[in-house]
């Protein structure tokens, strides 16, 4: 079966005056996909969502929906809906009204509004406060009416600009996973911007990663995650240690590396080849290292140090260890078994060849 594209962006260039916020952005995105732009603030993502809502023009390349050609189209001809960072809610209309006011535009039957209005609002689970007002919600209920707002017009493209952004960790929790709900209840293709990598990870389909407004990779979270196609890509998801070092050795099973302080280090095959005497970045995730009482017994792969550092987090403890010229950085996982982790203790810290990840040392 032949894939239906919804959206897509053709060789996308945006400027300000002489400043390119977006350049030569490309993306396809299927039916009923959960896309995110993922990137610090700056990187261009908000920047795309309004063009492909229509709020902005691109200065060059084509953009479609549906096949259509969008340049100069306005927004609502569009028939997308969007929830904004900030809830837009209008403060003198009741809830059932603010969800009803794209419907009204349309000039949809009273009866069809109530019925849709009642029917989105079970769909977020606030059917109880249709007749109360903004201001009488909390901050996660007015999100939540802001998006049954976008959904009520039934439209084929849901756009998201950071719409967590502005609750307390719980909610956030909370609300990103009533995304994920609704999400696989009504299938709508969805485009989300975020900069925060959690929430990416967790609601996506497919992530596209922007720096100063260039792509640098597209994929699925696990490829993000696990195979980053750049040193940025690898250091903004998620938190890693990077060593830099020498390329001593490398054979068909992978290579090894000698780090600046003095670490040898064994990486099992890389995307690329690299020449012995090349200087190198190494990788290695927190979560990959584990932690041990007393001196490293091999060499490789292994780092004898001093605990410095462990700050208790729930789940897990996060530790700083001191291990020669370098601070490594280890998330140990509680589970009422493990070492005392006391400051000050001599540990040894130990991870796979197969968890590292090896790069040239220029910073991308």
């Amino acid at each position: 079966m032949s894939k239906v594209i919804d959206v897509e962006l053709r060789n996308i260039m945006k400027k300000f005056q002489n400043n390119v916020v977006v350049r030569d952005f490309n993306l396809q995105v299927e039916q009923g996909e959960f896309v995110s732009f993922l990137g610090p603030s700056g990187c261009g993502k908000t920047t795309t969502l309004n063009m492909i809502a229509g709020f902005l023009d691109p200065d060059e390349g084509e953009l479609l929906i549906k096949g259509r050609r969008m340049n100069g189209v306005p927004p609502y001809k569009r028939e997308l809906g969007m929830v904004f960072q900030t809830y837009s809610l209008f403060p003198h209309m009741t809830v059932a009204e603010n969800v009803a006011y794209g419907l009204k535009l349309r000039k949809v039957g009273k009866a069809e509004m109530q019925e849709r209005v009642k029917r989105v609002l079970e769909l977020v689970k606030l059917p109880h406060v249709a007749d109360r007002y903004p201001k009488q919600l909390s901050g996660g209920q007015r999100q939540r009416i802001a998006i049954a707002r976008a959904l009520v017009i039934e439209p084929s493209l849901l756009l998201l600009d950071e719409p967590l952004s502005n609750l307390d960790a719980k909610l956030r929790e909370e609300l990103r996973d009533e995304l994920k709900r609704l999400h696989q209840e009504i299938g709508v293709t969805t485009i989300f911007v975020t900069h925060d990598q959690e929430e990416a990870l967790s609601l996506s389909d497919r992530i596209v990663v922007l720096n100063h407004g260039r792509v640098e990779q597209i994929g699925t979270p696990e490829e993000i995650y696990n195979r980053p196609a750049s040193e940025f890509v690898h250091t903004f998801i998620g938190k890693t240690n990077r060593l830099e070092g020498v390329v001593l050795a490398q054979d068909g099973e992978g290579l090894t590396v000698k780090t600046a302080g003095g670490l040898i280090v064994r990486a099992a095959r890389q995307q690329r080849a690299f020449a012995p005497g090349e200087r190198v970045a190494v990788f290695v995730r927190p979560e990959k290292i584990r932690l041990a009482d007393g001196a490293a017994a091999d060499e490789v792969n292994h780092a004898s140090g001093q605990l410095m550092i462990a700050s208790f987090l729930g789940a897990f403890t996060e530790c700083e260890v001191k291990a020669g010229g370098h601070t490594l950085s280890v998330k140990v996982q509680m589970d009422g078994q493990g070492m005392p982790l006391t400051p000050g203790r001599a540990v040894n810290c130990r991870w796979e060849s197969e968890d590292v990840l090896v790069m040239p040392a220029e910073r991308g």
